[in-house]
């Protein structure tokens, strides 16, 4: 409940003030928040890892969140300029110039609990895919990739969404009216 009151003061706070926020700050802010809107499997290293793969402004924005605590493991941030590290990463977002390589990254991860997010390509091969939609930045989860991960979605971050994709025939539900 603390993070979904968090991200709405984030949300909320940037709408109030009337600041422009870039929307690689806001990529990195949700990259973030994702940390607290799963179940992750336990894990015995001493950190936990955003790793930004392709894209530097989210790599550089992503650091103000280095060395904050997610489930008492110490956030570190890790920018990416290959594929071959990622099975270290606990989030691994996935810039415009490598979408290409989604297939290849699926398949070093396996069923890694690794939850993968992207803004290009498509929601079949990623946990989350993010939009621009106007000023908003939403995003599209897809439950299937996640449990194939050893990822519990909270019910915080389906009701956050702005679609739920179940199945791999496509089975997809709005996740909140009126969005």
């Amino acid at each position: 409940m603390r993070v979904l009151t968090l991200l709405f003061m984030f949300c909320f706070s940037l709408a109030a003030n009337a600041q422009v926020v870039a929307e690689h700050e806001m990529k990195a802010a949700y990259l973030y928040n994702f940390a607290y809107l799963f179940d992750w499997p336990e894990s015995r290293r001493a950190n936990f890892h955003i790793c930004v793969l392709g894209d530097d402004d989210v790599g550089t924005a992503v650091q103000a969140y280095y060395d904050r605590r997610v489930n008492g493991q110490r956030i570190v941030i890790a920018r990416l300029t290959t594929p071959t590290p990622i099975r270290a990463c606990d989030i691994l977002y996935v810039g415009a110039g490598e979408v290409v390589n989604l297939p290849k990254i699926r398949s070093i991860l396996g069923n890694q609990p690794t939850l993968t997010v992207t803004d290009k390509g498509g929601l079949p091969a990623v946990g989350i895919m993010l939009a621009l939609e106007g000023k908003r930045l939403m995003f599209d989860v897809n439950l299937e990739q996640c449990e194939r991960a050893n990822l519990k979605a909270k019910p915080t971050l389906l009701e956050l969404a702005r679609s739920v994709r179940k199945s791999a025939d496509g089975d997809a539900k709005t996740a909140a009216a009126g969005r």
